[in-house]
């Protein structure tokens, strides 16, 4: 992982200056040919570094501001050479013609973790959830090679799942760093305070609030369902990693359903072990 003062400034190559992506990600991207898995691993990797300038502890709020318009500014002043961006970022985004709007969607939700930890109700989350989660999505679409109307819809209504699912998951450590996702008009309905949050004290409303947030998740998996069954079997095929994500985050949701959400207590996981029977599962599925 880059050092606090690191984070500061834009590397000039992106290629061995950020930490590894998830554990979820790589046997994801082993669903794609070399060439695609390498140029998805140093999006990945860009994106990883601004989510570490958001969250890094050690840097003050107007260094992490500071940081992240830099990067905006770099994404929107397009030059022939893009000498303002890392060499092999610019790059990835001229072989695949990635979407510099969409790029800038993801600074700004990196900026939206450090200007704000309060929404206000779902329709500002959802905002927070496009610009984090479905943009990467459809970036990650377009390095794999899937287009058309059908991989868009569930690259978006996916991204809006996964993110709800990872903040379901995450509620006492985001919780710790003063951060509460949960919509506030949602813990008014159910009759749970701030302060039950950030203690992470559970009770019968606490349930039954993340039950609320679970069912919202469960709904967008829904809308993503839907849009696969309308894809052609290449692009399932070209979206099979995305197909992986989809998988560990349900079963991730299924965990969390099956002991009433004890998030609080609990971090949860999905063992490697059952990882790998998944990938199996996606690599072997018909189209």
């Amino acid at each position: 992982m880059k050092s606090p003062a690191d984070l500061l400034s834009i590397p000039r190559k992106l290629q061995g200056s950020v930490r590894r992506p998830s554990s979820n990600l790589i046997p994801a991207l082993l669903l794609l040919p070399s060439d695609r898995r390498s140029d998805a691993l140093l999006f990945a990797a860009w994106c990883r570094l601004v989510d570490d300038i958001a969250d890094n502890q050690s840097l003050e709020l107007p260094q992490k501001q500071k940081a992240l318009e830099a990067w905006l500014l770099a994404l929107q002043n397009k030059k022939d050479t893009d000498e303002d961006l890392p060499e092999d970022f610019a790059a990835i985004i001229w072989k695949h013609n990635l979407d510099r709007s969409l790029l800038c969607e993801i600074v700004l939700g990196m900026m939206m973790d450090t200007e704000r930890n309060r929404y206000a109700t779902f329709a500002d989350l959802v905002i927070y959830c496009r610009r984090v989660a479905s943009a990467v999505g459809l970036l990650s679409a377009r390095i794999f090679g899937a287009q058309g109307k059908n991989v868009k819809c569930y690259s978006e209504q996916l991204g809006i799942a996964l993110q709800l699912t990872n903040i379901l998951r995450d509620v006492a450590e985001d919780a710790a760093m003063g951060r509460i996702y949960l919509p506030q008009e949602d813990l008014e309905r159910f009759g749970v305070r701030e302060s039950e949050v950030l203690g992470s004290i559970p009770s019968p409303q606490m349930t039954h609030l993340l039950n609320h947030q679970a069912e919202r998740a469960d709904s967008y998996f829904a809308k993503s369902e839907l849009a696969w069954s309308e894809m052609t079997a290449n692009q399932r095929r070209l979206m099979r990693p995305a197909r992986f994500m989809s998988a560990i985050y349900r079963d991730l949701l299924l965990q969390m359903h099956r002991d009433r959400y004890d998030v609080l207590a609990k971090r949860y996981q999905v063992s490697t072990i059952h990882k790998i029977l998944i990938l199996i599962r996606v690599m072997s599925a018909r189209n």
